[in-house]
This record gives C-alpha cells, structure tokens and sequence, in this order.
C-alpha cells in the first residue's frame, strides 16, 4: 500500500490542498471582511444592514464549504489519478534516470497502478460533476473532464512533444487556483447584488459598487505565478532527466535545442515571475510584514533556483533548482493567508465599496 501511495505523490497533492484553501480562506475570505467592514463604515448605523439580504453587513462565503471540500477531493483525486499514469508510462525513463526509486513493475505490480489510476481518476470526475451539479453552475462540470483526459494525453503523448508537454502541466497547475475562482467568485456575483442604491441623510441618492474584480485579481496572479514557475520547473526537470529521455525518444527543450538553452528559457520563465511579484510588491505591498515576506520567502528562492539552474552541471544540481523553485510556489501561496492583516489591513487596493 506505501508504494502505490508514493505513485501519487502525496507532497504535490499537499500543494494542492494549500493552494486551493489559501484562495478561499485566504484571498476571497479577506475580501469578505475587508467588503463588510468597508459596509459597515458606510452605514450610518453599522448594526442596520445596508441591504436586507446582507444581515449586519457581514458578507459569507456563497460557496458552502462542504461542496468547497469536495471540489478540492476531486481535484486531489484527478491528479493523484494522474500521477499514477505518468510513472505507469514512464517505466523506461525511470529505469534510466531513477532505478532505485522505480516503483511501476518493480514493487507495484502494472495492472494494479492502472486500475489505481482508474479508481482515481474516476472518483475525482464524479465528484467534480457532482459539485458543478449541486452548485449550480454546470458550466465548470468540465473543468474535471478536462482535467482527466489532458492528464491521460500527457502521459501517452504530449510529454514526450517539445514544448507542449510542458505547457500541459503548467496550465494545469495554473488551473487550481482559478478553478477556485470559478466557483467561489461566481456564487458571491449569483447571491449578492452588484451594486446597492442608497440616499445620503440630505436625500441625495448614491450608488454602491461590490468590486469582484479584487479577489479576481489575486487569484489570477497565484494563477499565472504557477503557470511560470510550474513552466521553469518542468525545464529544469527535463534537465535533469535528459538521458532517460533520450532513450524513451522524447522531444524536450534540452535535447532538441540544448542544455544552454534551454537553461536560458527556464530562467526566463523565473525572469517573468520574478516580474509579476515586484510588481505587486512595489505597487501593493507597503507595509512592513509583505514587504520582507515576498522579498526573503518569494524572491529570494526564485533567484536562488535561477542561480542553480544557470550554474548546474549535474542532476542533482538541477533537482535542486527546482525544488527552489517548488519552494517559492508554496511559500507565495501561503502569503494569500496574510492578506487579512496586510493588502486589506491598510487599504493599499481599490476600495471593496464605490
């Protein structure tokens, strides 16, 4: 039973798990509080609800959170599905690259992690259905079909095709946090009015807007931050694995183009995120706890992992470049849980209120 746990990878599954929470309770529960604290300086008197769906001017979830924990099973199930199919393909580049960790044919018996993967994958598809269904909001029902068959393609095919298998595993990962987005963002627009009309205690009339656009933004970020450092971890993974890869024929960035450049494109990747974070933290990150977290815990890794990548000269050099990088990714993540004493804390973003 250990091994065919190890198949699916249980640390990457955690990541998920963090991901997931820190956009619910992290990004949109911050602007929850931020909304209804901003509703609350609105009122003349903050205990006479400013709308009479919204009692005491406090905002909740919309998004129930017993249907929010099943959205993270399945999407926890559909990738350990999926991890489970990539090692079940990638027997002869494991022996090559890892023979001591080969797990597929060796301690886990074939048609055992193939029905695994089945078990998997199936599970998470169903309850993704299921939670589109009970929700209300069908249209993301494929959002977990798609999940599956793009993991099942990557495995049999797109891997081993230059450049897009890469790009598979970074929409994925990038599709995690914005498939939150999805449901949570969109239940809050279904259950609360865009914008609520008031009269100023002289009569004049006044309008009041929700800005969703606040979460969306955040979310959209930890978005595309993982599209770009999932894209430089993917290369700095091929790196490391070239001579399995050779002899399995697949096309990646090192072999087709070389290790100097595809050194080059994996800094880039990291270049471009590094970009994104100075942004917000330059333009939206005052105050003193943001500023030395994302610049010791997010910056930091990233040019450490661009410094390995650039210096490597062995596998392990370049397993260690990622693993930076995979560090910087869950510690941005966790930042999305300090947002209530940071970014909203000090009013450093647009106003939850018009």
């Amino acid at each position: 039973m250990l091994p065919l746990l190890r198949l699916t990878r249980p640390l990457n599954l955690a990541i998920i798990v963090l991901t997931m929470a820190a956009m619910r309770y992290g990004v949109v529960g911050a602007w929850l509080d931020h909304t209804s604290a901003a509703m609350r300086f609105v009122a003349e008197d903050p205990s006479v609800p400013l709308v009479a769906a919204i009692p005491d001017n406090q905002l909740h979830h919309a998004f129930p959170g017993w249907l929010f924990w099943l959205l993270v099973a399945s999407t926890v199930l559909i990738a350990a599905g999926g991890n489970v199919i990539n090692d079940y393909f990638d027997t002869r580049i494991d022996r090559v690259n890892r023979p001591e960790t080969l797990i597929v044919g060796r301690t886990v018996k074939r048609r055992v992690a193939m029905a695994a993967h089945l078990v998997l994958s199936g599970a998470g598809l169903l309850l993704g259905l299921f939670v589109a269904w009970r929700s209300g909001q069908l249209r993301w029902a494929l959002i977990p079909v798609l999940a599956v068959g793009a993991l099942w393609t990557y495995s049999t095919r797109l891997k081993r095709m230059f450049l897009i298998g890469n790009g598979a595993v970074a929409v994925l990962s990038a599709l995690v946090p914005i498939t939150v987005g999805l449901y949570e963002v969109t239940a809050l627009a279904m259950k609360y009015p865009l914008t609520v009309d008031l009269f100023e205690s002289d009569g004049t009339p006044r309008t009041l807007a929700f800005d969703f656009n606040t979460p969306w933004f955040w979310i959209l970020g930890y978005g595309v931050f993982a599209f770009l450092t999932t894209l430089a971890r993917e290369v700095q993974k091929d790196l490391a694995d070239v001579k399995g890869d050779e002899a399995d024929g697949c096309r990646t960035l090192p072999i087709v183009w070389g290790t100097g450049w595809a050194q080059a494109v994996a800094m880039l990747y990291l270049a471009l995120a590094l970009v994104g974070v100075l942004f917000v933290r330059m333009r939206l990150l005052h105050d003193p706890l943001s500023y030395w977290y994302v610049g010791l815990a997010v910056i930091a890794p990233i040019l450490l992992a661009a410094g390995f990548t650039y210096n490597a000269a062995s596998r392990r050099e370049y397993t260690t470049a990622g693993n930076l990088t995979k560090a910087a990714m869950v510690l941005a993540i966790l930042y999305a849980f300090l947002l209530h004493r940071t970014v909203w804390n000090v009013a450093l973003l647009s106003p939850a209120l018009n």
